[in-house]
């Protein structure tokens, strides 16, 4: 029997003491037998007298649990999170509501060493950590600005004139006279002889003097003045990859991609601030501390920094090092990395080459992205959730080859676990489970704090899992967990309870845009394209759920059914399969759900359609039975008719009737267009009218109910119902039934088919909402600092933004659970107590996005 617990009661909820069932028992005793025999028909059962005592004991159980915890309270350290705002009062300290548990608590610690060091810089580089949780640097822009030295400046002198000249150059730069990477002198002219010290203008570790900028400061405007503080906020992960597979570079020998997929990604610095790196020992952190991408010139100062006699361009910073902290190269198994000097790295575009002979090696290396989401080497755990048990047998077996995961995997018997044990590629897997011997309850996942890589040769088939056979309950369990899938499908078949996929990425491919030129796909550095996984649904699968996921498309097809699906804090992407023009086979997503519109003829445009089939196609569409594989040969014939039909005028209203065409397309199908853009505009309209089977969809789901919780989709959708709160709709979204549902606190594309809308904005499709589209990127899906630019209208009575549009005013889509939004809030109004009189804060968010950087990466590189 459950009891409420009392708010703010801390741990009550996470295990049993069994003081509500005591206290319980102990109330039923002491009532007359005469009551309790009158309370219910079975004897000691329950009844309405027994759940009021119930209620009453649970209430006791919360009194008793606070006098055992008496002594723990008075104490920051264990007290429960209800007295925390009791013990704040005590110190006067101003706590902040939109500050989480740990953030009240480290405020309420910490507020008499906050006061002893009120103003000074390294207490609003700590007080930025404390709330934040953020690598924080701070800089007096002041301290920037641009004058003529007087009188009572110290004289900065010649280190070339000094007994020491070394000594007397690391004595300025420490005094704050010259700079340390460049050499400038303070307030005077920049010095731009060295490269990597003059990268770092106008950014955190910038030496060079500006002229004042009285505007308001904000982003990248108003930053030089005399009242204005630089807080930079380094806000994304730096993620440590231990051990994984590189991928080698086709037709160059001995080179690599530190990326177990093949994709060409910034390497990161891993943060390297010591733990005790604030109060009495605090040193505000140099650029090579901070977790944001690896560059070029950064790498090779520090590399040359420990050389004998090292250049002019060299790292000043005898500690500075990233090898192997942040990136390394190692045999496989061993524990000691190649000496650095072996090793030539390209960290803009995650490569790395070695001699030929050095074959085969395993790579270490960190990864930025914009919060843990996905497959990645993290604590997957979530406070106050339950860990889930693993089924028996549980099987652990590694990764680096095809003779560990796949026999894993066959040797299941319908039950069982398959843990993956560390984060190198498994290149084959076996289908779990069959028609005769289907899944009862089976969990495939990684192990804690590592990445399961699964990357199937290109010929291999769809990772098939079968559930319960036809006729039976839908009964089996599945769940993957800790896994990144890149180039290989997922199908579920068969009937299916429960489909989880927690901190998942099934590959959702990278587009080939940036190509010179364009393609369809990006090629990876093994020139295998970088397609789309996706989740195919052709069995019933009653609720799939998506937790912390970045995924490809989700689909349905062969007559499959998901009744619910629950997707939160993820991203789910679908990319275009052609260049949209003529219809390709590819595009063709569902060919038995296309023949059985075609078959059937239960509209004006299918029975159209169908007559101008060729005799041979008609035949083989009217012969298709439900449910049926469809031959590869009889796609490409249909696909190969009805391009003949698109080449001609398509669009007649009467033709289209009962089908949701956009007035945009149907303004542009009226124009009458002829070539190319005739093609383009007629295939447009047939996948208006075929969106299950021919969209470029990130979710394609013609039955049950799409719940999405701080949830990014990139790409169309289509869904029979909705229920979307806190999420970007970036694509159009269609909603079949639009009685039934709610978009709350969301953005959405327009032209969009939805059901009642609360609290939402609207954007035109295809706006500059992200840093980036591109999965591999640390930008990825993360929100623009222009984002709400793009914002053309709100259904609230508030000011439409997406940046601070959610319930709890943190921004919309999958990384709303960051609370980024919030903790900027509460850093500048804690700032408001501790900074002096008279001063400033201007926040910047860090790294900021580096375009050219992402089109390098895009394109063929060493560029030609």
């Amino acid at each position: 029997m459950s009891t409420p617990t009392a708010p703010g009661t801390q741990g009550t909820d996470r295990f049993d003491d069994g003081f509500d069932e005591a206290a319980a028992a102990k109330l039923w005793a002491l009532l007359p037998a005469v009551h309790r025999s009158a309370d219910s028909t079975v004897v000691d059962g329950p009844g309405p007298l027994r759940e009021l005592l119930a209620r009453i004991a649970g209430q006791v159980a919360v009194t008793r649990r606070g006098l055992d915890r008496l002594w723990e309270n008075q104490s920051v350290e264990t007290c429960d999170d209800w007295v925390l705002p009791y013990l704040a009062d005590l110190l006067g300290t101003n706590l902040v509501a939109s500050m989480d548990a740990r953030e009240q608590r480290l405020d309420v610690a910490n507020t008499i060493a906050y006061r002893r060091r009120k103003g000074t810089v390294g207490l609003l580089e700590q007080l930025a950590a404390d709330v934040t949780g953020w690598e924080c640097r701070v800089v007096e822009f002041f301290r920037l600005l641009g004058r003529t030295r007087h009188g009572l400046d110290p004289e900065i002198g010649r280190p070339a004139d000094a007994a020491d000249p070394p000594a007397a150059r690391r004595l300025q730069a420490e005094s704050g006279l010259t700079g340390l990477l460049t050499g400038a002198a303070a307030g005077g002219f920049a010095d731009l002889r060295r490269a990597f010290g003059a990268g770092q203008c106008n950014g955190p570790f910038d030496e060079f003097a500006h002229t004042a900028d009285v505007r308001r400061g904000a982003g990248a405007l108003g930053w030089y003045g005399v009242p204005k503080v630089g807080v930079f906020l380094w806000r994304s992960a730096a993620l440590a990859v231990d051990r994984a597979t590189p991928v080698a570079v086709a037709g160059c020998p001995g080179h690599y991609s530190f990326d177990p997929t093949g994709r060409q990604i910034a390497l990161w610095q891993a943060p390297s601030r010591p733990p005790a790196g604030y109060e009495e020992e605090w040193v505000s952190p140099a650029a090579w501390q901070m977790p944001q991408p690896l560059t070029e010139e950064m790498y090779r100062s520090v590399r040359t920094a420990g050389e004998p006699g090292p250049p002019p361009g060299a790292h000043p910073d005898a500690r500075a090092s990233f090898w192997p902290s942040s990136l390394s190269v190692h045999s496989p198994g061993g524990d000691d990395p190649l000496p650095e000097a072996q090793v030539r790295v390209w960290p803009e575009v995650g490569r790395f080459a070695v001699e030929p002979a050095v074959h085969p090696v395993e790579v270490g290396y960190h990864y930025g992205l914009g919060s843990r989401i996905g497959a990645g080497p993290y604590d997957r755990r979530r406070v106050g959730s339950p860990v889930v048990p693993d089924p028996l047998p549980v099987i652990e077996v590694g990764g680096g080859t095809d003779e560990m995961l796949k026999p894993a995997l066959a040797a299941l018997d319908g039950s069982g676990t398959v843990v993956v044990t560390d984060g190198l590629t498994s290149t084959a897997v076996a289908p779990v489970g069959s028609p005769t011997a289907p899944i009862t309850e089976v969990t495939v996942r990684a192990e804690e704090k590592t990445r399961g890589v699964v990357r199937p040769a290109a010929t291999d088939g769809p990772w098939v899992f079968h559930g319960s056979g036809p006729g039976a309950d839908p009964g089996a369990r599945l769940r993957l967990e800790g896994l990144l899938l890149s180039g290989q499908d997922i199908v579920l078949r068969g009937g299916f309870a429960e489909v989880t996929l927690s901190c998942c990425t099934i590959d959702p491919g990278t587009s080939g845009a940036l190509r010179e030129p364009p393609t369809v796909w990006q090629p990876g550095v093994d020139a295998r394209d970088l397609v789309a996984s996706r989740i195919w649904v052709e069995g019933t699968v009653r609720t799939l759920t998506l937790d912390r996921c970045v995924t490809g498309p989700v689909r349905e097809r062969n007559g499959g059914t998901v009744e619910t699906l629950c997707a939160s804090d993820s991203v789910v992407q679908g990319l275009p399969v052609d260049d949209g023009t003529g219809l390709t086979a590819a595009a063709v997503f569902d060919p038995d759900g296309l023949l059985r519109l075609l078959r059937d003829r239960h509209s004006p445009l299918t029975t159209w359609l169908h007559g101008r089939l060729g005799p041979e196609t008609a035949a083989a569409v009217d012969a298709h039975a439900d449910g049926a594989e469809v031959p590869a040969t009889a796609v490409d014939d249909l696909v190969a008719d009805l391009n003949e039909v698109l080449r001609k005028p398509l669009w007649d209203a009467a033709r289209f009737a009962g089908r949701h065409v956009p007035p945009a397309l149907v303004a542009q199908a009226e124009a009458a267009p002829t070539g190319a853009a005739r093609l383009r505009v007629n295939r447009a309209l047939l996948v208006t009218a075929f969106p299950l089977q021919l969209a470029d969809a990130a979710l394609a789901l013609g039955d049950g109910i799409v719940c999405l919780d701080r949830c990014t989709v990139l790409g169309p959708g289509y869904a029979h119902r909705l229920e979307a709160s806190e999420s970007v709709l970036d694509g159009m979204m269609r909603v079949t039934d639009t009685q039934d549902g709610c978009l709350r606190f969301s953005a959405w594309s327009s032209g969009s088919t939805l059901p009642r809308r609360y609290e939402s904005v609207e954007v035109a499709p295809g706006s500059p909402l992200f840093v980036s589209r591109r999965y591999g990127e640390a930008g990825y899906a993360q929100l623009a600092d222009s984002v709400d630019a793009c914002v053309v209208s709100g259904t609230g009575a508030g000011a439409a933004s997406i940046r601070t549009g959610s319930r709890d005013g943190s921004e919309m889509g999958v990384f709303c659970r960051d609370g980024a939004p919030l903790k900027e809030r509460s850093l500048l109004i804690k700032y408001r107590e501790f900074l002096p009189v008279g001063l400033t804060p201007v926040l910047v968010p860090m790294p900021r996005p580096d375009s050219d950087a992402q089109t390098l990466r895009g394109r063929a590189w060493p560029p030609m």
